[in-house]
């Protein structure tokens, strides 16, 4: 909830900083070409002039995001914003000054308008901004996008940070002080102090903490280290004061806390922007795939129904999306409707199954890798689809309801999870997909701790060039049909 409601807050400000612009130029157009009464240069019609500045205006807001005016980590009302607005405009204004030199025909009917939009720009792109940090304010009364945080240390550092954070609207809810040292609760008024972070933890609850910041580095290596294994695994934000030498983290971001240089390490490099840009990648990829694919899924329907009436043509397998949430993700049944396992069917588990048909032999293959190379259960058609992948193909509907991606870490059920070790909160920061690293590294044909490695890795090394990398070696892997079984 918090995380989204600084994306929404931060994609809001993409549409409003263009109608802020647009409003700019078609005011500055209106005092110099309308109000003044004064001849102008180059006459432009009004509509002409408006497409002029509709093509202009996407290159003015690319810089505003070249310098970071809509990155998460500006929403919670820093002065240092007014200097980026002044440095984006300013940017804005010399590109389109330039743009204009270089055509042979003048794009504005006097110089004048220009100026005049750079002086209105400042003022409504600023005003805007104003308005939404008010919103979003309000919305900090309901808890709505509050960090609820806790400091590590009391010194000098951390006293700032606590001072900032109450005198200001900042979003921050500060849950208490973890510190040893005698005095920590004169020198940090109002606050719970703590002599360990496992003791805040039991007092206030695991799932109460959503940011640690540790503002002091009196704290031993192999204490730092733990608390970036919680972090890590509990999808907790982690905050430090850039002077904890040796801690290195492949995902971070320096950023700003009450007037603070900060490091905030992350689980994945997928997150703000990057998680709507793979949201989109995903909804046109799985659009796609439905309509090119469509007289392909119906025909493995038909003949699924034809050659086994009883069961149904989809089967719903139970596993971990995002954080943990379960979600069934579709498949084209591949095996005899009679030996299907699941809630609500004749035999539970998997285990079940190979008992009652007297294949105990291949327990403990299934419990090592949740697969056994030749399933008895499958039937003739399952092996075709499963070796050609084509059972996969529904789940390009679990991608557009949400609960998957086209490239991900793989599908797993929550028993699964415990081979990930400490891991698992790596694992679940990001949604499953179709396909992955595992899918064009040997398929099945790898053990399951490479299995792991490669979603551990792919979750840390997350690119829309990765997807699309992903996707093409796929495509070969299911041709070559090998590791698929």
């Amino acid at each position: 909830m918090r995380k989204r409601s600084e994306l929404f807050f931060s994609m809001i400000l993409v549409p409003l900083d263009f109608l802020a612009l647009l409003g700019a130029f078609v005011v500055g157009y209106i005092i110099r070409v309308k109000l003044e009464g004064k001849p102008v240069a180059h006459p432009i019609p009004a509509l002409d002039f408006l497409g002029v500045i509709l093509i202009l205006l996407p290159v003015w807001i690319f810089i505003f995001a070249l310098s970071g005016l809509y990155s998460q980590s500006n929403l919670r009302g820093r002065f240092s914003e007014i200097g980026r607005v002044f440095v984006a405009v300013s940017g804005g204004v010399m590109v389109t000054i330039l743009l204009d030199f270089l055509q042979p025909v003048s794009l504005f009917p006097s110089k004048a308008v220009p100026i005049y939009a750079y002086g209105l720009g400042l003022l409504f792109v600023l005003s805007s901004r104003i308005v939404v940090r008010a919103v979003q304010r309000w919305f900090f009364n309901f808890g709505v996008g509050v960090h609820n945080a806790l400091i590590i240390g009391s010194g000098e550092i951390a006293q700032r940070i606590a001072h900032e954070l109450a005198l200001t609207r900042s979003g921050y809810r500060l849950l208490g002080c973890v510190d040893t040292v005698r005095g920590a609760a004169k020198r940090m008024p109002g606050l719970a102090i703590y002599r360990s972070f496992e003791e805040a933890r039991e007092t206030l609850g695991g799932s109460a903490i959503n940011e640690i910041i540790q503002a002091d580095s009196g704290l031993e290596q192999d204490e730092v280290l733990a608390l970036v294994n919680y972090a890590t695994n509990h999808n907790v934000i982690y905050r430090f004061v850039p002077n904890q030498f040796g801690l290195y983290a492949s995902n971070s971001a320096l950023g700003n806390l009450a007037g603070v240089p900060m490091i905030e390490i992350r689980l994945t490099p997928l997150e703000g922007w990057g998680r709507i840009a793979k949201r989109v990648f995903d909804v046109l990829g799985a659009a796609f795939g439905v309509v090119v694919l469509s007289p392909i899924l119906l025909v493995v329907a038909l003949i699924i129904k034809l050659k086994d009436p009883d069961g149904p043509i989809l089967f719903g397998h139970r596993r971990l999306s995002r954080n943990g949430k379960e979600v069934f993700v579709l498949k084209f049944r591949t095996m005899a409707w009679k030996w299907c396992t699941g809630p609500g069917l004749k035999y539970k588990t998997a285990e079940e199954a190979f008992v009652a048909m007297g294949r105990e032999d291949l327990i403990v293959e299934f419990q090592k890798a949740q697969k056994v190379d030749d399933d008895p259960r499958v039937t003739r058609l399952g092996r075709l689809l499963r070796k050609t992948s084509l059972d996969e193909l529904p789940q390009l509907l679990n991608v557009l309801r949400g609960n998957m991606s086209m490239v991900g870490p793989r599908p797993i059920i929550p028993a699964e999870l415990e081979r990930y070790g400490e891991h698992g909160a790596s694992f679940l920061a990001l949604k499953p997909g179709v396909t992955g690293l595992w899918q064009i590294s040997g398929r099945n044909d790898i053990s399951y701790e490479d299995r792991v490695k490669l979603d551990i890795y792919y979750v840390e090394n997350w690119s829309l060039a990765l997807d699309l990398k992903i996707l093409i070696r796929t495509v070969m892997a299911i041709f070559r049909g090998r590791g698929a079984y």
